[in-house]
């Protein structure tokens, strides 16, 4: 059975704001029972009155589940494969303490203070929303060009959907959205398409690398 401190050590490699007052950024740590201690972010959201929150580190993102808060008690669960680890903490104006727990039931401390940085930043403009039909035009080399269509649906950060022509489909994988920025990849019987552009309103400009390495550049504008 795995120990808490195995458990965050993984969390802590795999890893790389708004309900009351605890929606917004929080630098978090665990402290494990061999002494070590661990240290990620905590963002946490309100979107129309329902919260959602993830765990960040430079290695990507990994989504919470069940997130409440019930007066001051703030709770969610991070799913790993050996099962969930319960997060129990308790609110105090700029400052989070509690517990979490593993699947073999140790547990260690969890404390968190809210990023006064990101507090006092600027809000930021919503994403550029890429949802809808898209005709692309790629180019191949300096006198090439292919048309494509593009069906995104854009879920948050989550893009899925569909890239083709007359000849047919196929669905797109790992697609994000991080502001204005996508990218998704594509994979035909060449091996694998890695794509990335900006959505400016209704145009979008990026580049795309083939599977033998080339590369190239496309624009898109929607088309609904």
């Amino acid at each position: 059975m795995k120990t808490f401190s195995s458990i965050v050590a993984l969390l802590a490699l795999s890893l790389p704001a708004l309900a009351g007052g605890v929606a917004g950024k929080w630098k978090m740590s665990a402290n494990a029972p061999d002494g070590n201690t661990y240290k990620f972010d905590l963002i946490v959201k309100d979107e129309a009155g329902k919260l959602s929150a993830s765990l960040n580190s430079e290695r990507g993102v990994m989504p919470l589940k069940d997130v409440a808060l019930t007066g001051d008690d703030f709770t969610f669960k991070l799913s790993l494969d050996m099962g969930d680890l319960p997060f129990k903490l308790k609110l105090d104006g700029d400052s989070l303490k509690g517990t979490v727990t593993t699947p073999d039931g140790a547990s260690g401390t969890v404390s968190a203070t809210r990023d006064e940085a990101a507090a006092a930043a600027p809000a930021q403009a919503a994403p550029a929303s890429a949802s809808g039909k898209w005709k692309v035009i790629a180019k191949v080399g300096e006198d090439r060009e292919i048309s494509y269509t593009l069906d995104l649906k854009q879920d948050g950060a989550k893009l899925t959907g569909e890239i083709g022509n007359d000849e047919g489909m196929l669905p797109i994988t790992e697609g994000k959205a991080d502001g204005a920025q996508i990218s998704f990849k594509v994979t035909t019987e060449e091996g694998v398409y890695a794509i990335t552009g900006t959505v400016n309103g209704k145009e979008v400009k990026g580049t795309y690398k083939a599977p033998n390495g080339t590369g190239g550049t496309f624009t898109a504008t929607k088309a609904n």
